[in-house]
């Protein structure tokens, strides 16, 4: 593959600095890029692989981060194009779940050296993710998080976001059913991921983005400090050695809520619960570096 089409993503923290080196350094290897958009939306992200998988394209790369990719996704599934991972936004989960280093010059040697490999897509309502869904607060965080701040300082936005949200946010009965089994708890969220990281950490320490199944993890502790505990958790990754951690491995599963609670994916505002999740096996073509393990070669 020696033609791409390049899709930037203005608004994630990196995006507008890595277009022109990406592209400078693609045509400088021999990749010849017959097309190129700097685009404001997830929305326009989403368009313009749309037209690229319709006009015969078999290589899309995408520079943003998690929710650019999640952005993009949904057109390539089940298609014979690729998408090549640029990451350049906040958090890079679905880089590193790809076994990408989460930098531009790595992204670059992965287009021009890596291989194709097949990987597994999450489902939540109909809609595809790449990487992680979540319900309850970090959906919350997520969506309150100013795009300004991301850029400014980086992952730490999160963080200094999730003070209201944190404050403001009240415990939610829920019942998670998969398979024959059924759970019901009070909690604050819920992540479901068909990859392998949240943030820098693994959700669960033998998730993959093969193995045809979603990770679940959540914890029941109903009090502010039993969130910071679970978040302290994942930075040291320790979270499922949580005395109240409920975690699973499935191939689908089903989360209602007593109240309505939000859903993000990717990062990125979704909608709200009753939540569907299922996983699309092998759904995604995309480039990933010669030595990972992360991925199914094709």
């Amino acid at each position: 593959m020696r033609e791409a089409v390049l899709i930037g993503h203005l608004t994630s923290r990196n995006g507008p600095a890595a277009f022109a080196e990406v592209s400078k350094a693609l045509v400088a290897h021999g990749v010849s890029i017959v097309e190129a958009h700097q685009v404001e939306t997830r929305k326009e992200i989403r368009r313009r692989v749309k037209r690229a998988v319709k006009s015969g394209h078999t290589l899309v790369l995408v520079i943003g981060g998690d929710g650019s990719q999640a952005a993009a996704v949904g057109p390539l599934a089940h298609t014979k194009a690729v998408l090549g991972v640029i990451p350049a936004g906040t958090g890079n989960s679905f880089a590193q779940s790809l076994g990408i280093t989460p930098t531009i010059e790595g992204a670059i040697q992965t287009i021009l050296n890596g291989r194709v490999a097949h990987v597994d897509l999450g489902v939540v309502n109909g809609e595809y993710f790449a990487n992680f869904a979540t319900i309850g607060l970090s959906s919350e965080i997520a969506e309150s998080t100013p795009k300004l701040l991301k850029k400014i300082v980086g992952g730490a936005a999160y963080g200094l976001a999730a003070v209201l949200p944190m404050l403001k946010h009240r415990p939610f009965l829920a019942k998670v059913s998969w398979e024959k089994n059924a759970l019901k708890l009070e909690t604050h969220q819920m992540i479901v991921a068909s990859g392998r990281y949240f943030g820098n950490t693994p959700i669960l320490p033998d998730a993959t983005a093969t193995s045809g199944r979603l990770a679940f993890f959540t914890t029941v502790g109903p009090g502010r400090m039993d969130v910071m505990r679970m978040y302290l958790a994942f930075l040291s990754g320790t979270q499922t050695d949580l005395p109240d951690a409920h975690y699973f491995q499935t191939a689908k599963l089903t989360v209602k809520t007593k109240k309505r609670q939000p859903i993000a994916i990717d990062g990125s505002a979704f909608g709200y619960t009753p939540a569907k999740f299922s996983v699309a096996p092998n759904a995604l073509r995309v480039m990933v570096p010669q030595a990972t393990n992360e991925a199914t070669a094709t």
